[in-house]
């Protein structure tokens, strides 16, 4: 059985070095020059409190890091969005929609090396109780910032493995 396994890891290694896999998230593995998460410092463009929670996201994933040769600036916009109104004319489920545009700037020249924009989105249902609807809408902004960064990063880890494919070619 152990000699089972040890075959199987050592064919799929075999196979996916021989087809050019890379790992996404390790640019700078395997003698890879891509621009890794540690090299990428957050910065809001705004203190209001999904500017926050987004960039903690980011923080929480990326790492917290200082002093970097790039930083990620962003600009997150949120909207409730009225889903389900009852008979009584009230909503009662709400969408919480949160637009971000980001660049990824160059730190000694200031010249953006990468911007792109993502949407997230979060359903949630409001009770009648308003200090339920608070809490579910706070929620709901956690939530859509938390898939807000991973959708950063992995736009930014495809940036990453293309310019890194792109000077390769060359």
């Amino acid at each position: 059985m152990n000699l089972i396994r040890t075959g199987l890891i050592l064919a799929t290694t075999l196979i996916l070095s021989a087809c050019g896999f890379k790992p996404m998230h390790a640019p700078t593995a395997f003698g890879g020059t891509g621009v890794s998460m540690k090299n990428i410092s957050v910065e809001m463009q705004a203190n209001e409190k999904i500017d926050f929670l987004l960039a903690q996201a980011l923080r929480d994933r990326m790492g917290d890091n200082r002093s970097t040769p790039y930083i990620l600036r962003i600009s997150p916009e949120k909207k409730r969005r009225s889903l389900g109104i009852g008979a009584d004319d009230v909503a009662s489920r709400y969408d919480m929609v949160l637009d971000t545009e980001f660049e990824l700037v160059d730190a000694k020249t200031g010249d953006i090396v990468y911007r792109s924009e993502v949407r997230a989105i979060s359903t949630f249902g409001a009770p009648r109780d308003p200090y339920g609807t608070i809490t579910a809408q706070a929620n709901a902004e956690s939530q859509v910032a938390s898939e807000a960064a991973d959708r950063i990063i992995a736009r930014l880890a495809s940036y990453q493995a293309n310019s890194q494919a792109s000077r390769e070619a060359r």
